[in-house]
């Protein structure tokens, strides 16, 4: 199955020099998977844990997609292969000291990935938060025969106190790792959120669906083989005649 991931977010907010000065108090990040490509909304909130006004600057946001290389439509098994992924539809504003501003955001590729870039000049007061709210489509989402998968990179430069992520579909979550929805991120560390959904009525399983049901159903077709082949063999049975 092909397997297509966000590969990495990454903030650079502000420079080296303040990055233990400010952290992520929190992240919320929605994944609307009714839409086609995926709409994801950002709510991420920057707090400046110092008493003196910091200026955030640039930041990037890298999005990639990881997929296997395939045959027709069937995935070669441990192959891999980068690509940027598509953005559309990006837009973005952030909120601070009670007012709503644009921001200044746009996008680009780069080789085998894609680049979100914003920036924000205006200084956060000591001890206040800023507030950003970022907006696009990205296809991020493998549409798999009766499943759909999702992984989800998130880390970057700042320590996230609360990461939670909702993801909005008409499909039953058949596998989530890690499991739970409010995660603290250590800075300089990646989590990564794979999400399994699938038509099927299944229950939230500890592996992906799709490798119990694809598993399950080569099972089958061992066993009607193997059923089949020994119906075709000769029977032992021995027969005697008499003289």
């Amino acid at each position: 199955m092909k397997k297509i991931a966000i590969f990495l977010i990454f903030f650079s907010l502000i420079s080296p020099i303040f990055a233990d000065v400010e952290e992520i108090s929190n992240y919320n990040m929605t994944v609307d998977l009714t839409k086609n490509p995926a709409h994801i909304t950002e709510v991420i909130t920057i707090k400046n844990l110092v008493k003196y006004p910091l200026i955030p600057g640039f930041a990037e946001l890298r999005l990639q997609k990881e997929e296997p290389k395939r045959i027709f439509f069937i995935p070669i098994p441990f192959t891999k292969e980068k690509k940027p992924i598509k953005i559309e539809n990006l837009k973005g504003y952030y909120i601070l000291n009670g007012k709503k501003y644009p921001l200044d955001i746009n996008v680009s590729y780069k080789g085998n990935y894609s680049v979100i870039t914003y920036q924000i000049w205006d200084p956060i007061e000591g001890g206040k938060n800023i507030t950003l709210i970022i907006e696009y489509d990205a296809d991020i989402v493998d549409d798999g025969i009766l499943f759909k998968t999702v992984s989800i990179p998130v880390g970057g430069d700042l320590t996230i106190k609360h990461f939670h992520i909702e993801f909005i579909s008409p499909y039953h979550l058949t596998y989530q790792d890690p499991d739970g929805n409010d995660f603290q991120i250590p800075k300089n560390t990646l989590l990564i959120i794979n999400a399994e959904f699938s038509p099927l009525p299944l229950p939230k399983l500890p592996v992906h669906g799709y490798m119990v049901f694809w598993l399950t159903l080569l099972c089958i077709v061992i066993l009607i083989f193997v059923y089949t082949e020994l119906r075709r063999k000769p029977g032992n049975d021995t027969y005697t005649t008499k003289d």
